[in-house]
């Protein structure tokens, strides 16, 4: 198992990646706000619509109405009550029906595989993928410039969302969190920069650990390995709470966009010859 530190760049990033520091303070914001909610009056109802509306939830997505019932369809009701039937009821039967009955609109239900991005479950959560994208997104925004960085991230997070919400339509638990796209930006550095090292922390046991500058090749791979394994372990592609088919399709996108990006490169830097 390596735990990445940091990436030794064979020629130094000569950019300020300012896509990268967006995206990095967009990420906290999101979640100093998340966190915020538990402050005010009902906050439980709150923050569980909150990421039911931008996080990306495959079975309100695929719907197509904004206006849905969270959670598992045992806890739904059948039919709407009445607002006599709501006034004469308790209390918590009130809470319980508002808690599970959202009311969203058309847009920010397609714009689902993008907030998604940028919303976490916990301050952890998203302090391990900015950790693994901080290593990886100078250099891959450096190769790319900014406005396509900005795009890439973006078409391969949205990419990466809707995989996860199409292999699990009947799904109703959000998705969220920028591993997508995190993944995308690795599978991208893997092609642009395959003989950077990558110092990391070796540890294939638990009493075992060394530090090792290994090729990114090994580590990136290595990565992809470990999800598709977990993955082929689980039940549509969701482990203990970490939607695997989202990273391994981040990864996949991220890997044919600096292809593309190589390829279509190589053609415009192609000069023209005269045959004699």
């Amino acid at each position: 198992m390596f735990f990445p530190l940091h990436d030794q760049n064979n020629a130094p990033v000569r950019i300020i990646p300012v896509i990268s520091y967006l995206i990095i303070a967009l990420c906290f914001l999101a979640q100093l706000y998340q966190m915020s909610i538990v402050f005010s009056p009902d906050s439980k109802i709150r923050a569980t619509h909150f990421v039911h509306r931008h996080g990306m939830v495959p079975r309100a997505y695929f719907a197509g109405n904004p206006d849905y019932q969270i959670g598992p369809p045992e806890f739904h009701m059948e039919s709407d009550p009445s607002v006599a039937e709501i006034q004469e009821s308790s209390s918590s039967e009130r809470e319980f029906y508002d808690l599970l009955h959202l009311k969203s609109s058309a847009l920010w239900l397609w714009l689902m595989p993008i907030t998604s991005l940028f919303l976490h479950a916990n301050l952890m959560h998203l302090l391990t993928n900015i950790w693994f994208f901080w290593i990886f997104s100078d250099n891959v925004e450096e190769r790319f410039g900014a406005p396509l960085f900005l795009a890439f991230y973006l078409v391969t997070g949205m990419f990466s969302s809707v995989l996860h919400a199409y292999l699990n339509q009947a799904s109703h638990i959000p998705l969220v969190g920028a591993s997508g796209a995190v993944s995308a930006v690795m599978g991208a550095y893997i092609v642009l920069f395959p003989r950077h090292r990558v110092t990391s922390y070796f540890c294939p046991v638990w009493f075992f650990i060394r530090r090792v500058d290994v090729p990114a090749v090994l580590v990136l791979g290595l990565y992809l390995v470990l999800n598709i394994l977990s993955m082929t372990r689980t039940s549509g592609g969701i482990g203990p709470n970490v939607a695997f088919d989202a990273h391994i399709g981040g990864f996949v996108a991220g890997f044919m966009f600096a292809h593309l990006h190589k390829a279509l490169l190589n053609v415009g830097n192609t000069a023209p010859t005269v045959a004699q």
